[in-house]
């Protein structure tokens, strides 16, 4: 009996795979049985799933679309796809898995076929969505892997020194990313409804600094997922790399939407509309970093900056008037920026001490505003933070000067020629304040200095 069972079979093949001669055509079988030669082809040892295919054509071709044909279809692309080895090839065959699976969901929902055929659309379903679950994780943990080893090799080219080194490590990175990408583009088509496969292309893109294609995968990965946040954070972050400040400040506004009050980003949009020079809107937006987090110090540094440069455009304003009345206004204006930029860079100086380049203007800011025994510890705190400046060092002596402490602004003037020797001007002042502090031989000594420089 199994032996007839198996003629009966393989007799049946045969004739649906028997191709036409001349003008006479193939005949047209009952639906059921191109469906069950396709499941003994795809069964066999080896199967035969070229065969298989061909009996699913035919009969999708003959009776319209019908689920489990779909089903056959998909899982012969994803049994090619998992045998290979090429990437893009492999991505082309889950691209073909893909469609048959969504051909199937598609026929499953229309119901002017013949419901008997959609019968188990339910366990169809089940089971198309473990194969697309397994192999999206398999390949997304693939393209995550990728992200690491690029990450490492950014590291190596960081601490490398040598210029072919430097080409070979690059190289190696690119051609991961490349790998990994495909891994998360394979990972998108197997599950477009998951967005962390296109995330995962944009931050390839953007370890490569290809900050353009990052834009296009974020934007793809939060069109998913809207609500997502830091997605929207990340995109604002691309423009940022790319200069595009006003795209930046767009996305960061919309972050703030979905997590209010969050100093960084108020800080990041001030910084966007100072590097876009609309510095009344980056005060603004300084304000709002300061009222949500008191400890940044960047919010300070350019809140007194921004005051600083206001002083100075005021201080332009009196030189240029004749008037006194106006020229009394401009000079209380100033006073008032120059006290407001000192308070802020106060506090931003008492947030970071050791930050040379807030200190520095916070001691140019108390000097303008002639406040010069603050003006003295902070440019004596600038000479210990940076020793060999000389700027530094000639401003401590400036300031003893208007002090008139004549023979305090020595030693600093000193260092000052130590540092630069060849600088006359400084043997200039030194030489008065020899002169006027009884040091002749020092004053002689200093003159030959300065005729020596003049022959130069």
């Amino acid at each position: 009996m199994r032996l007839r069972n198996y003629f009966v079979i393989s007799l049946l093949i045969l004739i649906l795979a028997a191709p036409s001669f001349g003008s006479q055509q193939r005949a047209k079988l009952p639906q059921s049985a191109y469906l069950k030669s396709a499941k003994i082809s795809m069964l066999g040892n080896p199967p035969r799933y070229e065969e298989a295919l061909q009996f699913l054509d035919t009969m999708l071709f003959y009776y319209g679309p019908i689920p489990e044909g779909f089903l056959f279809r998909g899982n012969i692309y994803a049994e090619y796809a998992n045998k290979e080895s090429d990437l893009s090839k492999k991505l082309g065959f889950f691209e073909k898995m893909a469609e048959n699976y969504d051909s199937m969901a598609s026929a499953c929902g229309n119901k002017e076929i013949k419901s008997g055929l959609r019968n188990d659309c339910k366990k169809f379903s089940g089971v198309t969505d473990s194969i697309r679950t397994f192999y999206w994780r398999e390949t997304y943990n693939s393209g995550v892997q990728a992200i690491d080893t690029v990450n490492e090799f950014a590291k190596k080219i960081s601490g490398a020194a040598d210029s072919a080194e430097i080409l070979t490590l690059k190289e190696q990175m690119k051609m991961t990313a490349d790998s990994g990408r495909l891994f998360f583009q394979i990972a998108a088509t197997v599950d477009p409804s998951r967005y962390r496969s296109f995330e995962g292309i944009g931050l390839l893109y953007d370890r490569l600094k290809q900050y353009d294609s990052s834009l296009v995968w974020l934007k793809k990965a939060s069109a998913i997922v809207p609500d997502t946040a830091y997605l929207i954070q990340n995109i604002a972050y691309s423009y940022i790399q790319m200069d595009d400040w006003d795209n930046a400040i767009a996305y960061f506004k919309k972050y703030l939407e979905k997590v209010p009050n969050d100093a960084n980003t108020c800080f990041n949009i001030a910084i966007c509309y100072s590097n876009k020079r609309q510095y009344d809107s980056a005060y603004v937006w300084d304000l709002k970093t300061i009222a949500a987090d008191t400890t940044i110090s960047g919010a300070y540094t350019d809140a007194g900056q921004y005051f600083l440069v206001r002083s100075q455009a005021v201080y332009d304003s009196v030189r240029n008037t004749t008037d006194k009345a106006k020229a009394e206004q401009f000079g209380k204006l100033r006073d008032t920026y120059l006290d407001s930029s000192a308070y802020y860079l106060k506090t931003a100086h008492r947030l970071e001490p050791d930050n040379g380049q807030i200190l520095e203007q916070l001691a140019v800011v108390l000097f303008a505003r002639a406040n010069f025994t603050d003006a003295l510890e902070a440019f004596k705190k600038l000479t210990e933070l940076e020793p060999n400046r000389k700027e530094y060092w000639i401003s401590v002596g400036d300031i003893y000067i208007q002090l008139q402490k004549f023979k305090e602004a020595i030693p600093p003037y000193e260092k000052a020629t130590e540092l630069d020797p060849g600088d006359i001007k400084l043997w200039e002042v030194l030489k008065d304040l020899y002169t006027n502090n009884n040091m002749p031989d020092k004053a002689k000594a200093a003159e030959a200095k300065i005729a020596d420089l003049q022959k130069m």
